[in-house]
């Protein structure tokens, strides 16, 4: 406590405080006066003296006293960085929560409208003798027998009903996928889709999924596409667990290759995840689905962006509606590399909303703390990736798989003079 009070003693007569500084600017009239007081009265009241020499001796103490009330007024007012910033921190998230609730509430409504007319338009007979919608395999096969011959349903999933068929005009095995209903009564929809799907078909690769036509039979459209055997990468993790670092790096170079080449063409994917990434009996990767994560009618997606792609693999200016190039497909690609060395991906949660805010907010995970065998210039790989501002991420996928190389060179080696098997894929030639 003595300590405290020499010190502020000293700071406020050493000019070190600024109150001290203007209460030091009057104390030497004070004192001059004083000494003029003393010597005009001294010799004629002594008596007179004693009040203004008390209050002489007195004001230093006075002072001392207003100086510590000030510096105790002052730490009362002030608040510590660290507070202002949790403050607005926490006022940063409460801004974005209620922009994300305010989304998710517009395209919940949406949605249920959505969903209204599609069973209207699914359950609606056919009037003036026209043709009923195709909602089964048999009605599709109808529809379709002047061209393809539908063969077997191939899957579901959020963008519609996958069919394999046979092309007889192409004489090959195609890939029909049958879109939303709800295109056929939104004219800027569609209109929208068949530029991205026309865009996608410059895409030509043997890491993407070829495109070959957009069409419309009885009022439901569809995309054609080359049929391709082999499993999504998502299962294909199910059931091996989390991937060596070499098979990682066949997969990631594949997936880069095939990128590289949409993206010189100006195709995004926006809806890049491992549900999307074909694994073949030979080891091929194949990326599917470009061109099509732009229909605003497709079940998970909408027009603001909130849903538009998977949220656990969405990057956060996508998530928060904002504007999307080839770099939230790199954040995507992070997202992947993530899962395949450790199992998982880095941000789970109860609903899309919950997983979107971390996306915004949180910093991902270290892989290392859940597998600990990845290297530390692998994880400085994945991390640069899943960086949340975009300027900080990688601005290419070269870029990343180069980088990938050079962390694992003895992989990258070992990946181009290998054989191809189904657990050891090898990255096909660029073309």
């Amino acid at each position: 406590m003595a300590h405290d009070s020499n010190s502020d003693w000293m700071k406020m007569f050493s000019g070190k405080s600024k109150d001290a500084q203007n209460s030091s600017q009057w104390i030497i009239p004070v004192a001059g006066f004083a000494l003029i007081f003393l010597i005009v009265f001294a010799s004629k009241a002594p008596e007179i003296l004693a009040v203004p020499v008390l209050a002489i001796l007195m004001s230093p103490f006075w002072l001392w006293m207003r100086h510590r009330h000030e510096l105790n007024k002052q730490k009362a007012n002030a608040v510590s960085p660290e507070e202002t910033a949790k403050s607005s921190r926490m006022e940063e998230r409460l801004a974005n929560l209620e922009a994300l609730i305010c989304r998710l509430d517009t395209e919940l409504n949406q949605q249920m409208e959505r969903s209204l007319i599609s069973t209207r338009m699914f359950a609606a007979p056919a009037s003036g003798g026209g043709s009923a919608m195709p909602t089964t395999i048999l009605s599709l096969a109808a529809a379709l027998e002047g061209r393809y011959q539908v063969l077997s349903e191939l899957g579901r999933g959020g963008m519609g009903i996958v069919y394999q068929a046979y092309d007889k005009q192409l004489k090959e095995q195609v890939a029909i996928k049958l879109l939303s209903p709800l295109l056929s009564t939104d004219t800027e929809a569609l209109e929208r889709l068949t530029r991205e799907v026309s865009m996608a078909r410059r895409v030509t690769h043997p890491n993407v999924i070829r495109i070959h036509d957009i069409g419309e039979v009885n009022g439901l459209h569809y995309v054609s596409m080359e049929y391709f055997g082999g499993t999504n990468l998502k299962e294909h993790l199910k059931r091996s667990g989390p991937l060596s670092l070499l098979n990682a790096y066949q997969i990631v170079s594949q997936m880069c290759d095939g990128l590289e080449a949409a993206h010189s063409q100006g195709v995004v994917h926006r809806d890049l995840k491992s549900q999307n990434v074909m694994v073949g009996p030979s080891g091929q990767v194949k990326i599917i689905d470009f061109g099509l994560a732009r229909s605003v009618h497709l079940e998970g997606m909408t027009a603001t962006g909130l849903i538009m792609g998977t949220p656990e693999y969405m990057a956060p200016e996508q998530v928060a509606g904002k504007h999307v190039d080839e770099r939230a497909d790199i954040y995507a690609l992070g997202v992947i590399l993530f899962e395949m060395l450790t199992g998982r991906v880095p941000f789970t949660g109860d609903s899309a909303i919950a997983v979107g805010f971390q996306q915004l907010k949180d910093p991902p995970p270290s892989p290392r703390s859940i597998n600990p065998q990845i290297p530390e210039e692998v994880e400085r790989i994945i991390l640069k990736a899943l960086e949340k501002n975009p300027i900080q991420r990688y601005r290419t996928v070269d870029d990343l798989r180069k980088d990938f190389e050079t962390a694992l060179p003895k992989f990258a080696a070992a990946a181009n003079s290998s054989q191809r098997s189904p657990e050891r894929p090898v990255p096909t030639t660029k073309q």
